[in-house]
């Protein structure tokens, strides 16, 4: 009966509906279809390679083992002896060594030549004359010829919001090469957004909490929930910078990807106060730590060791219980990162140095938002890195996680830029990634009077800098300025002047910039073996009548 009194309403106010709700409906209807996202399968082609793949051993990422034996840290992964057989040769001098796969207690004991590339990041070796490999001023690489199937897909995106779907491949070793996003329009600039489906968004402190918290978390919940992420997206290898600059979660996570104890338990803090929890660093002998305050008590949180300890009432302990209950500490043999317990107990027990700090590191709400500006092509390398940003750590080895970018940006009309004075005009660029390299090409319409060019972070204290011309081209090179500022470059403002007072857009027929920059692999999603669907946002979204952005995706498959 009800059914039937409800269809006679229906159909009684039919034309009041049609008239009045039709329009209502089509305009949510609009609406919807508007937000929901575009599903993209991109087509994959294939092609099988091969190509000597070298690595320089160098001093820096040498340490003794034990005897004649020497350890080395290695950033490119390949198949090791530990997991099969490795398919790398150590040559000494350019010559190889003539003992590979061998035991550690022979390489050790024997020296001569022995090694074994145990792991993906390790090589136990000796030098032919059982010298010291750090000082013996001899080369040492590590060479394999590799066969691969170099996988390539690319599409070109125009919605605001995109789903971009690819297949499992989870009997390969996948490696990846390279992402590059291309702005195809001429006029419009876009933002772009890129995760992993389901994964943390790592672009501001509010994301990465909205990621992470969950309704209805206690203190507790929230804090380890913090500690686990930081725990899963950072490694421990020496800062970048000193200073705050690591101590911002966002620049921490997205641009660099590592640091010490300290940038750890500092990132922490910050996300935890964040989050709306107290929060506080305590200095160690040689180690810091981070802790949270609820329930009427403190509680250690350790990022970098990826360590808790709780008590016999299973409550997470603080510093100071620790430090007199150490049997807390000590109840494993090691920690979750294989540390001797008794010797991090040790730090906690002696107590005469150990001070806690509630201090607020001086760091901005960064955002990473890159804007590609109209026709802007920007390339991120998964590869080994040529450069990369280090301040105190300069003659350490390069991080074994890291990656290079490069940006490429074609100046508007000449006569688009800010003018400055009736003799100037401004080009800004500004990015959030930590610049390493750069250089500006100007193709002159004329050599007879070069534009001047000077360079600034602030438009207040300018730098000059010279160019070396070719026929008509003058190109500018950055490194040096970059290398001299006293902190990480994400933003500078490049001055053109004309000598002749006047303006400097008449000599310049066309002129474009290539900027290296400095980027943490882990942080942007790229193919693996399991959940490949990555979703993209485009702002602003009322811009998608332009031409869109192209997407490419550059990966190694490895049976």
């Amino acid at each position: 009966m009800g059914y039937r009194i409800l269809s006679f309403i229906c159909l009684t106010y039919l034309p009041l509906l049609s008239v009045n709700c039709l329009p209502v409906l089509a305009e949510q209807q609009a609406h919807f279809h508007k937000n929901k996202p575009a599903t993209i399968h991109p087509k994959i082609n294939s092609t099988v390679k091969s190509e000597q793949i070298s690595e320089r051993i160098r001093p820096g990422v040498i340490s003794h083992d034990q005897g004649a034996s020497y350890l080395a840290r290695l950033a490119v992964p390949r198949a090791s002896d530990r997991t099969s057989t490795s398919t790398c040769i150590l040559l000494e001098n350019g010559k190889p060594l003539s003992h590979p796969h061998a035991l550690h207690k022979r390489i050790r004991e024997q020296g001569r030549g022995h090694y074994s590339h145990w792991t993906t990041s390790t090589l136990y070796f000796s030098a032919s004359d059982a010298s010291d490999p750090r000082t013996n001023g001899k080369k040492y690489e590590l060479v394999n010829t590799e066969t691969f199937t170099e996988k390539h897909a690319s599409f070109l995106l125009t919605s605001p919001h995109s789903l971009i779907e690819f297949p499992a491949f989870s009997q390969r070793r996948i490696q990846p090469t390279k992402i590059v996003w291309q702005n195809l329009d001429s006029q419009i600039e876009f933002s772009p957004s890129w995760k992993r489906k389901g994964a943390p968004d790592l672009s501001s402190q509010e994301a990465i909490l909205a990621s992470i918290l969950k309704p209805g978390m206690n203190a507790e919940e929230k804090s380890l929930a913090i500690w686990k992420f930081l725990v899963d997206w950072r490694y421990h290898y020496n800062p970048a910078e000193q200073g705050d600059e690591l101590h911002d979660p966002v620049k921490f996570l997205n641009v660099y990807g590592y640091g010490f104890c300290d940038d750890c338990a500092t990132n922490f803090v910050v996300l935890s106060r964040k989050a709306g929890l107290r929060s506080r660093i305590w200095g160690l002998s040689g180690h810091v730590v981070a802790e949270a305050f609820y329930d009427g008590s403190w509680h250690m949180f350790d990022p970098d060791h990826q360590a808790i300890y709780r008590n016999e009432q299973g409550v997470i302990a603080g510093v100071e219980e620790l430090s007199q209950h150490p049997e807390l500490i000590t109840k494993t043999p090691q920690d979750p990162i294989g540390s001797p317990s008794h010797l991090i107990a040790d730090l906690y027990t002696s107590t005469n140095d150990n001070r806690p700090s509630e201090r607020h590191p001086s760091i901005k709400d960064t955002v990473i938002a890159p804007i590609l500006e109209p026709l802007d092509q920007v390339e991120f390398r998964f590869t080994n890195p040529e450069y990369v940003h280090q301040k105190p750590w300069k003659d350490s080895a390069k991080p074994p996680i890291v990656g290079n970018g490069t940006l490429k940006r074609i100046a508007p009309l000449t006569q688009e830029l800010k003018q400055t004075s009736p003799n100037q005009r401004q080009w800004h660029f500004k990015w959030p990634y930590v610049f390493l390299k750069g250089a500006l090409n100007l193709k002159l319409e004329s050599t007879d009077i070069l534009p001047l060019v000077f360079i600034s972070q602030d438009t207040i204290s300018w730098q000059k800098l010279d160019g070396v011309l070719t026929e008509n081209n003058l190109r500018v090179s950055l490194d040096q300025w970059i290398h001299h500022q006293p902190t990480a470059v994400y933003e500078c403002f490049v001055r053109l002047e004309n000598p002749t007072k006047s303006d400097p857009a008449a000599s310049i027929k066309q002129m474009d910039a290539e900027l290296i920059f400095q980027f943490a692999p882990r942080a942007l999603a790229h193919i693996e073996n399991r959940n490949n669907t990555f979703e993209m946002n485009l702002t602003p979204a009322s811009a998608m009548k332009g031409k869109g952005v192209k997407v490419e995706l550059v990966w190694k498959e490895i049976e």
